[in-house]
């Protein structure tokens, strides 16, 4: 049977749609202006440009309004990610991997990192942020996995890739928390230097030996 033609939104579906994502990027800015606990519905119709009448059609309960802030913040990690990762790669017949650690370096150093880490430490001693955020943060280190083995095709191939995307993760997201806080304090050439000869290092049985496939 042929398939039904899609269908087209209406003008009214596609304001809702857009209302609600302006209502979303809002809550990310107040979160990052005022921090998550001072935040309120208020405050974020108000940065959104939309009447409280709006904000509850859309989000009836501030915990709905977090809900839907998480996931929406992780969309965005993981599309600044697969992005800017797959732009510097366009092209390459080996992943070019000090490119790619400069690029991850600055997508974490934006406010979308800054309110991720915000919402990790509310989430401490707030029952319901953690049981909201803890399973999206176990779906997006699946997508965020996935994603970088479909980057870094040659890179997946060795033997260290595991330790090595793991070692990339978790020293980046540290120093970038880090330099929150201690600002130019942070070694960040030195450990940036470090952490790209490390990766070479790592990756020497496949990096320059296997070949990235052609790109569609």
């Amino acid at each position: 049977m042929p398939s039904a033609p899609a269908r087209t939104k209406t003008w009214q579906q596609t304001k809702s749609e857009l209302t609600r994502t302006s209502i979303l990027d809002a809550a990310v800015e107040c979160f990052f202006e005022l921090g998550y606990r001072n935040t309120t519905t208020e405050h974020v119709s108000t940065k959104a440009g939309v009447s409280r009448g709006a904000m509850l059609h859309h989000f009836p309960t501030r915990l709905e309004l977090i809900k839907a802030t998480v996931l929406h913040l992780n969309r965005k990690r993981l599309e600044m990610f697969v992005e800017g990762e797959t732009t510097v790669q366009r092209g390459a017949v080996h992943s070019r991997v000090e490119e790619g650690i400069d690029a991850y370096w600055e997508q974490l150093n934006t406010p979308v990192f800054v309110v991720f880490m915000e919402l990790k430490m509310a989430a401490r001693t707030d029952a319901e942020l953690e049981k909201v955020l803890l399973p999206a943060l176990d779906d997006f280190q699946a997508a965020w996995r996935e994603n970088t083995r479909r980057i870094f095709p040659d890179l997946a191939l060795s033997e260290a890739y595991e330790r090595a995307a793991y070692l990339t993760l978790y020293l980046l997201e540290g120093m970038a928390m880090a330099r929150i806080v201690d600002g130019p304090r942070v070694p960040v050439s030195m450990m940036l230097g470090w952490l790209k000869r490390e990766l070479r290092r790592s990756f020497q049985d496949v990096l320059g030996r296997v070949e990235r496939p052609p790109e569609p």
